[in-house]
């Protein structure tokens, strides 16, 4: 009996991985197919070279995702600023980057009583290395990223109500470099709801291209994560 059960269990796992091994490559799929849909060309042409960049990047076949963090480290120090660096990491490059001290701590009711504009202008300056969104120590405040974009930020989407293009963007960028470094199974949750909103709740992201791009490349890589079902299982 024990003997059968084992062998009951293996099987449903293989099974289940063999389902998400071919719902994550059909998503792969449709991202290759379909994303210039959200990203129309007058969106890459504003973008100059780093629309070729992006265009090369999400037509091309499975990227190597590069943004890991360095075992046991606290925060880390980057020489360029916030742009250089998401993009390097939405394309798959490695940033530069030190192991550094922790700068002080950031109270998610802190950021959470902000007005808009300066909460996007803090978390640019906190996370200018975007990878120390998943340091330990930064856990509750992406919490409340997560918990604004899927809550507040969700809820204005669904109504059909204005929202905060840049915030929302800024969002789905953290929230999948915290995905693809931490394998946040949550954080992928949240970018794989916003991606299967109707275009039409996408078109208003197009006034910020170049975060709307990197948010595609980051999702892309998440998507070729290859544990997905070993975080679920946890």
């Amino acid at each position: 009996m024990s003997l059968e059960t084992a062998h009951s269990k293996s099987a449903l796992l293989e099974y289940r991985s063999d389902l998400l091994s071919k719902a994550l490559l059909l998503r792969r799929c449709d991202l290759r197919d379909s994303w210039k849909e959200v990203i129309p060309e007058n969106c890459l042409q504003s973008l100059g070279r780093l629309g070729w960049d992006v265009t090369a990047f999400l037509s091309e076949g499975e990227p190597a995702s590069r943004a890991a963090l360095p075992a046991g480290f606290t925060w880390l120090s980057c020489a360029d600023d916030f742009w250089s660096n998401l993009q390097a990491i939405a394309l798959a490059q490695k940033p530069h980057y030190e192991t550094t001290a922790a700068p002080g701590r950031l109270a998610a009711a802190e950021l959470r009583e902000m007005a808009g504009p300066a909460r996007c202008e803090l978390l640019y300056t906190r996370y200018r290395c975007p990878l120390n969104i998943g340091a330990a120590s930064e856990f509750d405040v992406a919490e409340e990223i997560l918990r604004r974009l899927m809550v507040s930020d969700r809820a204005k989407i669904e109504k059909g109500a204005d929202f905060d293009v840049e915030e929302v963007l800024l969002a789905l960028n953290l929230l999948g470099v915290r995905a693809l470094a931490t394998r946040d199974l949550r954080s992928f949750d949240a970018l794989n709801y916003f991606y299967e909103l109707p275009r039409r709740s996408l078109v208003r992201m197009q006034a910020h291209p170049r975060l709307l791009a990197f948010w595609l490349c980051i999702y892309k890589q998440v998507l070729s994560t290859p544990d997905w079902l070993e975080c679920a299982l946890r």
